[in-house]
């Protein structure tokens, strides 16, 4: 059995080990144990042992709850909005990029501002990113999403001698903290990411030809890869890139046009290909020619399966919108049809857009849809076997609205599954979008979330 020494000791060392709850607790505990066993009775050194004892598993027993307290609290605090705005108010949301039914990012103009939603665009928060101290105009500035948390900006400033920068920042948090990467002489910045590290920046235009730059360190750092100057891709012609796609760490694609410099030559779209990450590129060999092709567009869901899309220009019933389709990673591409409205007619032919391999959305309306005075259901088609056949969708979402319904046209559809999708409509007779609508079962019924006042 221990001594009260014993006994006090080891109490001192368990209260020196324990921030007391206050300072005169502990003070008077040691007082207390500090009492000689001869002038106090027997029983009385075990009962204010207790006392204390309990004094103090009580206070820590209340200093768990409040802290426990605290932690419920802020697990579930109510979703509260930074700024949140409808999509109508001062802005116009010239593009909307969801990540799933509840996440997603939109690009605000006219200042080129990033906003995010978490609760499937009823509300936005602002999370801008900083601005470099000589920036250009807002809408020089370029973004690429990865997913609802990575994203990357490539702002534009004025520089000094040397000519304009491109400055990037990066965040991987949607938005609530911002890195700066390394500034690269240049302008009119294009992104593209593989993955959390590895990306590519097209700089078309840096002095007298365009330059690629590829990082591997999320974009603090870029690396030049290879530059296009007049003559390097055409003996006889200028390729300007627009656009970057990637599907592997080494297989990507540039699409832009080559301006011929002989008497006779036009301008034509053309589509180039790297195998070694961008340090060489070829022309792309494609089943179709491309002189009547004004842009071409990439999208692939994994390195063997993608699908280009080739707008026109100008449209026409002989030259609609043309999809194709690869299963080998791009070495070969199969040719996909694009329903109409009225066989021989042409009018629209819009993609909305694939969320994978199988299954896509394109608006194909006829000029009779599009000039129909009281509206006409959105001509919307859906394929679920890569656009070999397409059926129309049964929809209760008007394209063109009559004038007593004050609003106008669907502006843009966007699908993160096979069965989620969200559009805006615009404002009647007025810029920025009045509503904001939802589709949960693939595009046949939508819901407004958001809607502004009609414009009188």
């Amino acid at each position: 059995m221990r001594t009260d020494s014993e006994l006090r000791s080891e109490f001192r060392s368990a209260l020196e080990a324990v921030t007391p709850p206050a300072p005169w607790l502990g003070q008077a505990v040691k007082k207390g144990l500090g009492t000689s066993p001869s002038n106090r009775r027997g029983y009385r050194a075990p009962l204010q042992l207790r006392f204390g004892l309990n004094v103090i598993a009580l206070l820590v027993l209340i200093g768990f709850a409040v802290a426990a307290v605290g932690v419920y609290l802020t697990i579930h605090q109510a979703p509260v909005p930074a700024r949140p705005v409808r999509p109508i108010v001062g802005r116009v949301f010239s593009a909307f990029y969801m990540v799933t039914a509840t996440t997603g990012w939109s690009w605000v103009e006219p200042s080129s501002e990033l906003w995010r939603t978490t609760d499937g665009g009823a509300h936005w928060t602002n999370v801008n990113r900083p601005f470099v101290p000589d920036r250009l105009a807002p809408d020089t500035d370029t973004f690429f999403m990865l997913d609802a948390t990575h994203l990357w900006v490539a702002e534009s400033g004025q520089g000094g001698s040397a000519g304009p920068y491109i400055t990037t920042f990066r965040t991987i948090d949607g938005g609530k903290t911002w890195h700066e990467g390394q500034s690269v002489l240049g302008q009119s910045p294009q992104l593209f990411f593989i993955d959390q590290n590895h990306g590519w920046l097209l700089l078309p235009t840096q002095g007298t030809s365009a330059s690629l730059y590829s990082t591997d360190d999320a974009g603090l750092h870029w690396n030049f890869k290879s530059s296009f100057a007049p003559g390097t891709v055409r003996p006889t012609g200028i390729f300007a890139p627009s656009t970057i796609t990637f599907s592997s760490l080494t297989t990507g694609w540039i699409s832009g046009e080559t301006a011929c410099a002989g008497l006779g030559c036009s301008t034509a779209s053309n589509l180039m290909v790297t195998h070694d990450g961008g340090v060489t590129w070829q022309i792309q060999p494609l089943p179709v020619t491309l002189t009547d092709v004004s842009e071409i567009g990439l999208q692939f869901f994994d390195p063997q399966h993608g699908i280009a899309y080739l707008w026109p220009s100008p449209p026409s019933a002989s030259s609609p919108l043309k999809l194709l389709v690869t299963s080998d990673g791009g070495t070969t591409w199969v040719v996909r049809s694009v329903p109409l409205s009225i066989p021989g007619e042409i009018g629209l032919q819009w993609p909305v857009g694939f969320v994978d391999a199988n299954h896509g959305w394109v608006i194909a309306g006829s000029v009779t849809d599009l000039n129909a005075v009281h509206g006409v259901s959105l001509p919307l088609y859906t394929t679920d076997d890569g656009g070999l056949t397409w059926v129309r969708v049964p929809t209760n979402v008007v394209w063109n609205s009559s004038e007593e319904n004050r609003v106008g046209p669907i502006a843009e559809i966007a699908f993160v599954d096979r069965n989620n999708g969200f559009a805006t409509r615009r404002a009647y007779r007025g810029q920025g979008n009045a509503q904001w609508l939802t589709t949960t079962d693939g595009g046949r019924t939508w819901t407004v979330v958001v809607e502004a006042p009609k414009t009188p």
